[in-house]
């Protein structure tokens, strides 16, 4: 009875731990859709620090030491419209910014930010149809996608509300963000996107089409 009694307080301990880590320090997904390529792909699998902007109060939607996001983070938020929901997108607007799009190109407090294309076909989910650039203002930089022959619709401006921020996919033609569904409050944010820990491509199978290949180029890498 000793020896059960103390696996069983080992088990508890180690569920107990499991979920304290999961709903209060790091917490992993799987990225189903291509919207955020080419930094995220689908079969991608993700931590995101839930520590990275205050430390959440128990039982509680409140946190400690509550910060915002810099710039051209990623974070992990629940969907406005169905808040059990998770999504992945890109920061670029913070509280007070105005935030507008002019033929699919963003500016920031009427300021364009700047495009390099990159020729990368390795990360280009379709080369055919789609380009890649660096986005860039001031010293921060990260990659999006664009269609070749966009719509390029315009949105804004609009000035992001205190305690909000303005999120976009950077696969900007084929992403559902804040330019459908608004702002997003700091209390719908649940964490940083730190690393991908396993990255599994589907379109690449084996074992009789029954395996997925793994991109071993993006296991246990960091996100920017």
């Amino acid at each position: 009875m000793s020896r059960w009694r103390d696996y069983l307080t080992t088990l508890i301990l180690a569920v107990l731990c499991a979920l304290f880590v999961r709903n209060y320090l790091i917490t992993a997904y799987k990225v189903p859709t291509g919207s955020m390529q080419p930094t995220l792909k689908p079969g991608d699998f993700i931590f995101s620090s839930r520590i990275s902007y205050g430390w959440s109060v128990p039982f509680s939607q409140n946190k400690m030491n509550p910060s915002l996001p810099e710039r051209g983070d990623l974070v992990v938020f629940n969907y406005p419209n169905q808040p059990s929901v998770n999504y992945v997108k890109r920061v670029v607007g913070l509280p007070g910014d105005r935030v507008q799009i002019i033929k699919g190109r963003l500016y920031l407090n009427e300021e364009p930010l700047q495009y390099q294309k990159v020729a990368d076909i390795a990360d280009n989910p379709n080369p055919e149809l789609f380009d890649i650039y660096e986005e860039s203002t001031g010293e921060l930089k990260w990659r999006v996608i664009f269609q070749r022959n966009p719509d390029e619709k315009d949105f804004g401006p609009l000035v992001v509300p205190p305690g909000e921020v303005f999120l976009l996919g950077d696969n900007r033609d084929a992403s559902d963000d804040s330019r459908y569904w608004g702002t997003v409050p700091m209390s719908q944010v649940v964490g940083k996107v730190f690393l991908i820990w396993l990255s599994l491509d589907w379109q690449k199978k084996w074992g009789g089409d029954r395996y997925p290949s793994v991109r071993w180029d993006r296991v246990f890498s960091s996100v920017h």
